[in-house]
């Protein structure tokens, strides 16, 4: 057994489990008013695009529309 856990994605973090963690983790990366807004970004993005973490241009897209500043 390679020592995954069953949920792993590779390229992941492993404690980064559902995309709404990614989320959270990168709104506290970001500073500012988003780590206040941290768990209602995630709420967000999973309604939107499901709970499987992502990677590359489809995490991109996602802090895209979650992080849009207009």
């Amino acid at each position: 057994m390679s020592g995954r856990s069953k949920h792993e994605v590779p390229g992941i973090a492993p404690r980064l489990t559902t995309l709404g963690d990614q989320v959270r983790a990168e709104a506290l990366r970001r500073g500012g008013e988003w780590p206040s807004m941290a768990d209602d970004c995630a709420r967000q993005a999973e309604c939107w695009y499901g709970k499987r973490p992502c990677k590359g241009e489809d995490l991109a897209l996602v802090f895209g529309e979650i992080y849009r500043v207009e």
